[in-house]
């Protein structure tokens, strides 16, 4: 059992436990020792046994045990003022503590579309947090609008057409699209008309894909005979390697599953997208230093993807 002491004067003290002493102080403030144990997440008993043994280290009684209730002794109410303001002045050296080493370990939250997050920027975050130890990362996926205060976040990456009003947005790189699907659809299309028959799988969030890309081959858009529609890629992705029908994906990003044979480009080609992919943050968050590691990072890493890099905007 290890014995707490300090030195005043000259004289070596004992000084009773801390947690002995966080017990007195939640149950003097609560009057209840059931109340405290509520706060402090233990049993009554426990609590009752802290106080105990606070006591016999005093050597004074610091409450009055009436039937259902506690009020503090003589002793009690001199003695927790005192305790009080220390355990207050530890909270507060902690909480500064805390907050010091927050400005010293940069935090970064931002939100990130699914498919790009999943496909291509998580798999490098490694690299990231080699480079810059005391950055920390907070990454959540999703493709609705975000509010930047409500959330805490520092910036976005979103798939869209831009600008955002009143908002810093930067282009990252361009989107094309290819018609894909299992090899094993692949024996039933031979020409673009062939998939009005086939089912396409559709993103509810972006319903007009579709129509832009069959106008890309002088074809008007026709309700297809049977269609799923998904919240993201990711789940498009996921239902077209199962075989339940045609996507619009970028080629870029399932570059793996097209080399595999997972997947075909069913033409063997792509065309632009009319949305693209952007780093998005509020302008009051252009000067901050955490923003511009980041976002070079990222340049950096797109640089150094040879796909990636003929999507990028050209260099000013």
């Amino acid at each position: 059992m290890y014995t707490n002491y300090l030195v005043i004067r000259g004289y070596l003290m004992s000084l009773p436990s801390l947690n002995s002493l966080r017990t007195f102080e939640s149950a003097a403030r609560l009057k209840s020792f059931a109340l405290a144990a509520q706060e402090l997440f233990v049993s009554p008993s426990a609590v009752s046994h802290q106080i105990r043994l606070l006591e016999q280290r005093l050597g004074v009684e610091l409450f009055i045990r009436l039937d259902r209730k506690v009020a503090l002794s003589n002793a009690g109410e001199l003695f927790y003022p005192q305790v009080k303001l220390g355990i207050t002045t530890l909270i507060t050296a902690t909480e500064q503590l805390r907050v010091n080493n927050e400005e010293n370990n940069l935090l970064l939250k931002m939100s990130v579309v699914p498919f790009f997050a999943t496909r291509w920027l998580l798999p490098k975050l490694a690299d990231f947090k080699r480079l810059y130890p005391n950055c920390h990362l907070k990454v959540h996926t999703s493709t609705t609008a975000s509010n930047f205060a409500q959330e805490s976040l520092d910036l976005v990456i979103r798939r869209g057409v831009g600008p955002w009003l009143g908002m810093v947005s930067k282009l990252l790189c361009r989107e094309r699209l290819a018609a894909v699907c299992s090899p094993e659809l692949l024996m039933s299309i031979k020409r673009p008309q062939d998939l009005f028959r086939q089912p396409l799988l559709c993103n509810v969030e972006v319903m007009t894909e579709w129509q832009e890309w069959f106008e890309t081959q002088g074809l008007v858009y026709q309700a297809p005979k049977s269609s799923f529609d998904f919240q993201n890629t990711s789940q498009i992705l996921d239902a077209c390697l199962s075989g339940a029908g045609v996507a619009l994906i970028d080629p870029l990003m399932i570059h793996q599953h097209l080399l595999q044979g997972e997947l075909v480009n069913i033409f063997n080609h792509s065309v632009d997208s009319i949305r693209s992919y952007f780093i998005v943050y509020p302008e009051q968050h252009r000067s901050q230093d955490k923003i511009h590691i980041f976002e070079q990072w990222l340049s950096d890493k797109m640089a150094d993807d040879p796909l990636m890099l003929t999507r990028m905007p050209a260099s000013k």
